[in-house]
């Protein structure tokens, strides 16, 4: 690999990793909100941290942006709730069934080339898959908080 090329990567790199959104980034980047906050509650959002009665700009700095925001009508009042997700990867292996022996319908032994039916289904074997389609993604929700009138009522982690 040429120099250029890594000193190509490794500043792409470098732009990524500073233009990730943490705790300390939040901060710097909103004093005025950070400095209206008690020091009790300035300590809880450094730490990632919220409590019943924070404002939404308190969370923010705590918790980041969230993914998605949900609003509805509890106990006749209005309420808006911040939903934090990740995304889980799941190995689902001969998840579609298809031709040349791979997916639902792998015979031990079927694959054309005698020097590698000894292993179960064919060259590829049960450990490794070709296909990415063997993987599934897709988002969870790991915590929320909620906010009726500005303030938060309630927060949930989900484990």
């Amino acid at each position: 690999m040429s120099l250029t090329l890594r000193l190509g990567l490794a500043i792409c790199l470098a732009v990524l990793v500073a233009g990730c959104s943490t705790i300390e980034n939040r901060i710097q980047s909103n004093p005025q909100i950070y400095g209206s906050l008690s020091p009790s509650d300035q300590g809880l959002v450094r730490s990632g941290r919220i409590r019943n009665g924070l404002s939404k700009s308190a969370v923010f700095l705590a918790w980041g942006r969230p993914d998605h925001i949900h609003c509805g009508n509890r106990r006749g009042r209005q309420y808006e709730a911040w939903v934090y997700t990740m995304t889980r990867n799941e190995v689902v292996p001969e998840f579609y069934p298809s031709f040349y022996d791979f997916g639902y319908y792998r015979r031990p032994g079927y694959w054309p080339y005698p020097r590698y039916s000894r292993f179960y289904g064919g060259f590829y074997g049960p450990l490794f898959s070709p296909f990415p389609d063997d993987i599934i993604s897709y988002e969870v929700p790991y915590k929320t908080a909620f906010f009726e009138n500005e303030r938060c009522t309630g927060w949930e982690y989900v484990r």
